[in-house]
This record gives C-alpha cells, sequence and structure tokens, in this order.
C-alpha cells in the first residue's frame, strides 16, 4: 500500500522532478505530470506553479506546489495498492 505524506509539506526552496513531486504530494503521477505541462503552457506570468522543461523532463518549483496543494487539496492520491 502507497502511503499518503502526512503533515505539512517541506518548502524547500528548490526544483523537484514529476517523481519527487508524486512521492511529496501524494497526487498520482499522471495529476502531477499534468498539472507541470498545463503549467508549461500557459504564459509565464498565468503560471500557478513555475516550471522549467530541461531535456529529462519537468521539474516543478516546490514552494508552489506546496500552495497548490495548501489551496486545491491533496487529491487525486497515489492508487491502493491491492
Amino acid at each position: 500500500m502507497v502511503e499518503r505524506p502526512d503533515g505539512d509539506l517541506p518548502v524547500d526552496d528548490t526544483w523537484v522532478t514529476i517523481t519527487e513531486a508524486t512521492e511529496k504530494t501524494g497526487y498520482n503521477r499522471s495529476h502531477v505530470q499534468k498539472l507541470a505541462r498545463d503549467n508549461w503552457n500557459l504564459p509565464e506570468d498565468e503560471r500557478w506553479i513555475r516550471v522549467r522543461k530541461p531535456p529529462s523532463g519537468y521539474l516543478l518549483w516546490m514552494p508552489d506546489l506546496v500552495r497548490y496543494v495548501a489551496e486545491f487539496g491533496r487529491g487525486p492520491h497515489l492508487k491502493k495498492a491491492d
């Protein structure tokens, strides 16, 4: 079973990968990837979450991600393992 993080998320001034964002937020990977893609496609001044796109994939700014989770809640979550 995959556990969701308890308590407050760490607010490090750092960039995180999709995988790290998934682990820290408890969101499922496809949702985090959609957040990154949707924010990347917005003009920079309209993004909810700052995003970078190096050749290896998306990077999300952790303080923005924490603010997003606080505002919109902790879902959709990872599916429970049977």
